[in-house]
């Protein structure tokens, strides 16, 4: 058996679902499709994307002691349970357990140790996952881990779906690279036309300005008010794209205990709960550091909530149960009592505006207020 079949028959025993092996050439092609996506302004304000393109798309810089690369996939899929009600928020599958950088880390360093001991010398390694310079999506894809869909996600082959989060373990053997996977979405559009803010462009790229992830996670502002109602449940992160998408139709389960909901946050979040954390302090508390959902600290997570609350006090179903509009309205009151970020009381203020009561309660807070930017925000409200 060659030492290439071995390392992918190891990966897969580790609980991988694929492994390829990837060059180290430069991505001259997926480079151009970064530097186009850059160019339309759709990295938002991820200023860290924008840097060096070059270097990004350039693995043979990333660990000069390299080789080759092993580039892994793992599911991360789990089904979530019934929902618990209106004041839950959604939590994005792939971060409802523990934060997946330490755990595939890990992984990638028993898969290292176990070629180690088939190939019998110390083999020169580095692990890396989603937290380097490195175009990922692109290089996966140039060596058939998958192929990039619509909703740019690499979709694996025989209908494994997307569900998967991907790592690479650079190297210093030298292994025969891995062609491209032709796989293809065809003139499916599904993707596009589900997600709630079009933020999927007929051409395949992802205008971060308008996703639901972005939003939720990396973006430090406000939601723009235009796009609130349109996160719907999401507190943190979002699936639209991937639920619809035909090549989920039976992806696997997630292989690693980690990933299960009950090791995390879980599929839902209870938010008005959420609302009565009163700073930095307590919110590590209430999500330690192996929680994905502390990526937007106590500001986003927050003003997340309020947003996903404003939508469920302007559900129809919401009229069929009072004891829980009534829940949601004292949470939000009880917060804007407490709070002192006027961007965080301004998307309260929001929330309420969204109530079957919402004129005098707005009326009453607006008349307690005199922070310009609360009261130029609620002119825009109607």
């Amino acid at each position: 058996m060659s030492i290439k079949q071995t390392i992918v028959d190891i990966a897969r025993s580790i609980g991988f679902e694929r492994a390829v092996i990837g060059s180290l050439q430069p991505m001259t092609e997926e480079r151009e499709q970064f530097e186009y996506w850059l160019k339309q302004g759709y990295a938002a304000g991820m200023d860290y994307l924008k840097r060096n393109p070059n270097f990004r798309t350039s693995p043979q810089l990333l660990y000069p002691s390299s080789q080759s690369a092993i580039i892994v996939s793992v599911s991360y899929y789990t089904q979530p349970p019934a929902d618990p009600g209106l004041e839950y928020g959604r939590v994005a599958r792939y971060a409802v357990g523990l934060d997946y950088h330490a755990v595939i880390r890990a992984r990638l360093r028993e898969l290292k140790a176990r070629i180690e001991d088939k190939i019998g010398r110390p083999l020169l390694g580095k692990a890396f996952t989603d937290d380097v310079s490195l175009y990922e999506q692109g290089y996966a894809a140039r060596h058939g881990l998958g192929f990039s869909g619509k909703n740019t996600m690499i979709i694996g082959p025989k209908l494994s779906g997307s569900y998967y989060f991907i790592a690479e373990l650079f190297t210093d053997l030298e292994l025969e690279a891995d062609e491209r996977y032709l796989g293809t979405c065809g003139a499916c559009f599904r993707c596009g036309d589900a997600c709630p803010t079009a933020a999927i462009t007929p051409a395949g790229d992802v205008d971060a300005n308008l996703c639901i992830s972005y939003l939720t996670i990396e973006n430090k502002d406000e939601i723009p008010l235009n796009l609130r109602s349109k996160l719907g449940r999401w507190v943190f992160g979002c699936d639209v794209c991937q639920d619809v998408c035909p090549y989920n139709q039976r992806p696997p389960e997630t292989p690693w205990p980690e990933f299960q909901p009950s090791s995390g946050s879980g599929h839902y979040i209870d938010l008005c709960h959420l609302l009565r954390i009163s700073d930095d302090t307590e919110f590590k508390l209430r999500f330690k550091d192996s929680s994905p959902v502390r990526r937007p600290k106590r500001f986003g997570l927050l003003r997340n909530a309020l947003v996903v609350l404003g939508n469920s006090l302007a559900s129809p179903a919401i009229a069929e149960n009072e004891v829980t509009h009534k829940k949601i309205v004292d949470s939000i009151l009880q917060f804007v009592g407490c709070e002192q970020n006027p961007i965080l009381v301004e998307h309260a203020f929001w929330a309420l505006s969204q109530s079957k009561d919402s004129v005098p309660l707005l009326n009453r807070l607006v008349n307690e207020t005199t922070d310009p930017l609360i009261l130029q925000k609620v002119s825009q409200y109607h």
